[in-house]
């Protein structure tokens, strides 16, 4: 019977590419795609909210009770299909867009990896050397003069990701948290699965500064 409900088509966000910006610029940025996902949001709510009152319609003529949608009943989702279990709520309260800096979390990637996510809109295809069973995201925002590649990898080091190194850090994907996610501490955040589509507001390439040039110093293997 379940395969009578009306077919949900969730309305696609299309991540911000915010490449070669830095700085103030890329903050600015940042500000702006966060605002046109909360008015997606709420393009999001409408599609819900109309399938839920198909949904009802169609168990009334059925004479079958009302199914419980949990979250997807009032609030935004991730959920690609409402019938498909636990619904994975939006924290719109955490997205206000008010605040100085923009109210985003960030993954940071190899490029390769950053893309299919936002190809793919999911983390699915991760692997466990940065992801082990959980998605892993950070209060570092990409746009601090005075952030690191070694602050971020040393980041997922403490997580037990050891393998992750600095030449690692090549992208950014910016995303909302959800009822999924929870504080690790440290400035870091882990969704409890790797599983399902996932909005990426906005991305970019991490503009690192250039790596010190050799010198012609001699090295301790050089003296006499």
């Amino acid at each position: 019977m379940a395969d009578n409900y009306p077919t949900y088509v969730r309305p696609q966000f299309d991540s911000v590419c915010l490449t070669g910006k830095t700085g103030d610029n890329l903050r600015k940025g940042l500000k702006k795609a966060a605002k046109k996902y909360r008015e997606y949001l709420k393009r999001l709510q409408k599609a819900q909210r109309n399938w839920v009152a198909q949904a009802r319609a169609y168990e009334q003529a059925a004479s079958l009770p009302p199914r419980v949608f949990g979250a997807f009943e009032t609030e935004p989702c991730m959920t690609r299909s409402p019938l498909g279990g636990a619904n994975e709520a939006i924290e719109v309260d955490a997205l206000s867009i008010d605040a100085s800096d923009p109210p985003l979390v960030y993954v940071f990637l190899p490029a390769l990896l950053a893309n299919s996510c936002v190809e793919s809109r999911s983390f699915e295809e991760v692997p466990t050397k940065y992801f082990p069973g959980v998605v892993m995201a950070m209060d570092l925002r990409p746009y601090d003069g005075v952030l690191s590649a070694s602050a971020i990898s040393g980041k997922y080091h403490r997580r037990w990701c050891t393998n992750v190194e600095r030449e690692d850090i090549q992208h950014f994907l910016a995303i909302a948290r959800t009822d999924r996610f929870s504080y690790q501490g440290n400035e870091v955040w882990t969704r409890d699965t790797t599983r399902g589509g996932f909005d990426i507001i906005a991305h970019g390439q991490m503009i690192w500064p250039p790596a010190m040039p050799a010198t012609d110093w001699p090295t301790a293997s050089g003296w006499d």
